[in-house]
């Protein structure tokens, strides 16, 4: 291949580049493949003709610069469509070749994963810390598939970095599902080469309410598009004995109604954002519920929780739940039968008490090893709007303790502050999670002791816990925050049944 100009020209002063080739080549997917640093305002003009590629730029460009110009796999062959890999072609618009480059590696903040085909760009030093959303950066690179990146001819300046998932590809980053990363401070080029970035999504600026429904008569769901603090009540004063539930902290809001017809209006206040939303969600007439409750079709399920398929732990405490708002004085116990086998078949009535609007906690003593048989004849249970339960039967059965393992978890942490240690499964699930508070007299050495766990194989995680809300927290970039540190092992610990196991983790 030649071009002319010849590549690391120095003093370049014209605004047409010419690429000859020893056979018919084509540009495809220029759009995308090419990258220009720094960047031009508009795009230049691309073309292939036979065995040449013209690249003509639309405006002057800036005195004393180096410019790179990378095709990725932009051209090709014509006759089987071979890429020329990583073509790239340097040249100056001044007397030397800047020759400073930055490099490192992006991660996700929330589980240290490689950020592929992430773009990472930098800013002039002088931008404020917004600028991430408002102009394209000046030089710029994507992250391979193991998240590495590294920007090359650099002048010795310094910069603002910001690393971006650019989903539609504007080279802005504009929030919601794209993730970002940044640092704190400048980077300066030949005393700052390698940086690594953390990205994370930022919570949502603007709240609103996602959508409003009630898939069935008695109960209601508003959907948020973030996590909230909630507390709902009626809209008409008369009828706050109407509903329940709706308090608590997440981005979906279950209410509980009875007695209201046609249209639930409701007041649902967020005290963590000072904002109260009003909420109107079309609900069945009275005719309509009336007529489906005399045919039996206003359905109420029961379900067995935390059930694992058939099973249930041994330590757990069941619990039963349901679809509506029940009503907790009318359980009929005598309409309940709690059976299992011993030597001998053995028949005992329900105990319960009340859980939530629409669960009740089991307070029979239930052995571990055993089958068991729910059994509920038609009007055991009966909900706030006046259906009742059909009949139905629950199998399941509960475990040992032969049946799990424990893990002994020694860990050598890297500062006093206070730390989430969760056990994750390879689909990244938290299966187990403690807390540790350190004081200025605490160990740096730390065992946490994890009991009742399934066999397999699982990761230890730690987060830094320093607002001390037991919760991992995101970055902003207005408060120029980073997310809250993260450890993790990747190293699997392989756990059996009736084993009591140790491992050590210095984290860092």
């Amino acid at each position: 291949m030649e071009s002319n100009p010849v590549n690391a020209t120095l003093n370049f002063k014209g605004k047409v580049i010419e690429f000859r080739f020893n056979e018919f080549v084509q540009v495809r997917d220029i759009a995308n493949q090419l990258v220009v640093t720094p960047q031009t305002k508009e795009r230049p003009l691309v073309e292939a003709n036979g065995k040449t590629v013209t690249v003509k730029f639309l405006e002057d460009l800036m005195p004393n610069t180096t410019y790179r110009l990378f095709f990725g796999n932009a051209i090709s062959d014509m006759r089987e469509s071979n890429a020329i890999s990583n073509f790239e072609f340097v040249f100056s618009t001044g007397n030397f070749i800047d020759s400073l480059f930055i490099e490192g590696k992006v991660t996700k903040a929330f589980n240290l994963k490689p950020e592929k085909e992430t773009t990472v760009g930098l800013y002039t030093a002088n931008e404020s810390d917004s600028v991430v959303f408002k102009k394209k950066p000046l030089y710029f690179t994507k992250t391979n598939e193991s998240g590495s990146y590294k920007l090359s001819y650099l002048p010795k300046a310094s910069f603002k970095i910001f690393a971006f998932t650019d989903y539609n590809k504007n080279l802005l980053f504009d929030g919601g599902e794209e993730a970002v990363g940044f640092s704190n401070n400048l980077i300066k080029t030949g005393e700052d080469s390698v940086l690594m970035l953390k990205t994370f999504k930022e919570p949502p600026a603007k709240v609103f309410l996602k959508k409003a429904s009630s898939p069935i008569y008695g109960v209601a769901y508003l959907v948020y598009n973030r996590e909230l603090k909630n507390v709902v009540e009626c809209y008409y004063k008369n009828q706050q004995t109407n509903i329940s539930g709706g308090s608590g902290i997440n981005d979906t809001c279950k209410v509980f109604y009875k007695d209201i017809f046609d249209t639930l209006r409701l007041l649902v206040h967020h005290p963590d954002i000072n904002k109260t939303d009003t909420v109107s969600i079309t609900v069945s007439s009275k005719e309509r519920f009336e007529r489906l409750k005399a045919e039996n079709k206003s359905i109420l399920t029961i379900d067995l929780g935390p059930l694992n398929g058939t099973k249930l732990d041994y330590f757990a405490d069941p619990f039963l739940v349901f679809n509506n708002w029940m009503d907790e004085k009318s359980f009929d116990a005598s309409k309940t039968i709690l059976r299992y086998k011993t030597d001998s078949i053995i028949k005992t009535g329900l105990q319960l008490s009340k859980k939530t609007e629409n669960s009740f906690r089991i307070d029979n003593k239930l052995l571990p090893g055993t089958n068991y048989d729910l059994l509920f004849i038609k009007g055991a249970f009966k909900t706030m709007i006046g259906t009742e339960s059909d009949s139905a039967k629950i199998s399941f059965k509960t475990t040992e303790a032969l049946d799990y393992a424990k893990l002994n978890l020694k860990l050598l942490l890297p500062r006093k502050e206070n730390y989430i240690v969760q056990l994750i499964d390879a689909s990244e699930i938290v299966i187990a999670e403690q807390y540790i508070e350190m004081s200025l007299t605490s160990s740096a050495e730390q065992v946490v002791k994890f009991k009742n766990l399934v066999p397999g194989n699982y990761f230890a995680k730690v987060i830094e816990d320093k607002n001390q809300n037991k919760k991992w927290d995101t970055g902003s970039i207005s408060l120029q925050k980073q997310p809250e540190t993260i450890y993790f092992n990747g190293l699997a610990i392989k756990l059996l049944a009736d084993w009591d196991s140790e491992t050590e983790w210095k984290v860092e």
